[in-house]
């Protein structure tokens, strides 16, 4: 039952989180900028995540699947890409939280913690979008929706395929707007 109210919720994280990329390539191409809508959106997906992270944790370390995902490497080989990605977005989270205040600040006085922090910034939707990739099928899966060989692989392809085409929007769009508004000539949305 755990692992199915964990599909649920990744499914919902899922959602919100495209919703707020989507925005936020938005926003950051038209450099307007709604602090309550990208603020509940940003709220709603933390909240989601809390407990989606509270539940994986309790599948790992108390339920039925500790262990197993390194039992049998190769049959769970997108187990433990899931593990591994959801500890890179753990870790990369603060640094996404704070990266126009570290950007700003480091603008100009300090090239490494600025390449640092614009590449924490990639390497952030980098984890979340890798895995929205390997996690959304087996979820469709965990609830009985996708069950055959056929639908996995296709619905595989399509969230792979989203997955990349947002990863690039995202790279390349808000990196050079936080660029753009960091710059001298930048003044109040006019380049």
């Amino acid at each position: 039952m755990s692992k199915k109210i964990n599909a649920v919720l990744g499914l919902i994280l899922v959602t919100a989180f495209l919703i707020h990329i989507i925005y936020e390539i938005f926003a950051y191409l038209t450099f307007y900028y709604n602090p309550v809508f990208t603020r509940a959106i940003a709220d709603s997906a933390m909240s989601i995540a809390v407990l989606h992270i509270l539940f994986s944790a309790f599948i790992v370390f108390i339920s039925h699947d500790k262990g197993m995902g390194m039992r049998y490497f190769k049959l769970n080989i997108r187990t433990l890409l899931q593990r591994i990605s959801a500890i890179a977005i753990v870790v990369l989270l603060f640094p996404h939280l704070k990266t126009f205040s570290l950007l700003k600040e480091s603008y100009g006085t300090n090239m490494f913690l600025f390449a640092s922090v614009m590449t924490a910034q990639i390497l952030f939707y980098a984890a979340i979008l890798f895995h929205i990739s390997v996690s959304t099928t087996n979820a469709f899966i965990t609830l009985g929706i996708v069950s055959s060989e056929k639908a996995r692989k296709r619905l595989d392809v399509t969230v792979s395929t989203i997955c990349i085409l947002l990863f690039i929007a995202a790279s390349f769009v808000i990196v050079r707007s936080q660029l753009i508004m960091l710059s001298p000539s930048f003044a109040g949305g006019t380049v």
